[in-house]
């Protein structure tokens, strides 16, 4: 019985504590945007207007783009960024007005090609084509022939 006491003033001491400081913290009726701003290199709208062919570590963000436009349709509002480069490999990120996702190129033929891009696990069908594309910026991919998560 004195247990039992003991955990339950400990538990209704718990209780007012939370209460009065959850109902001591303001009420955000209107929460309020923050602006993220990127030192990246990107090839925006805005920025197309004065760069007509916007490189980033090498590569071309136009033709980033122009991938990137032939399988999603109009890109021209889309932010694109190159997050990292490794030879003649990249990687990068795409901002839309509705999301964003991720893509990844890499450069056959003196042209930059789009091996992958979205949101989600990547599969290994899409990887498979450059078997010399870096591990550390694609360390796993799903095979859907055995659906499993394979460790490049």
């Amino acid at each position: 019985m004195k247990y039992f006491l003991a955990i339950f003033i400990t538990a209704v001491a718990v209780f007012l504590g939370a209460t009065v400081y959850y109902k001591g913290l303001p009420k955000f009726a209107n929460p309020v945007g923050v602006s993220v701003t990127s030192s990246e290199a990107t090839d925006s709208p805005q920025a197309s207007a004065s760069v007509p062919s916007a490189t980033s570590g090498g590569v071309n963000i136009s033709e980033i783009r122009a991938a990137l436009a032939a399988k999603h349709g109009d890109t021209s509002d889309w932010t694109i960024s190159v997050t990292g480069t490794e030879g003649n490999f990249a990687k990068g990120s795409v901002s839309t007005g509705e999301g964003g996702g991720m893509w990844f190129a890499a450069k056959v033929d003196g042209v930059w090609k789009l091996v992958w891009d979205g949101n989600g696990i990547i599969e290994c069908s899409s990887v498979s084509p450059y078997p010399n594309f870096p591990a550390d910026m694609i360390p796993q991919c799903y095979s859907t022939a055995s659906g499993q998560l394979i460790t490049r």
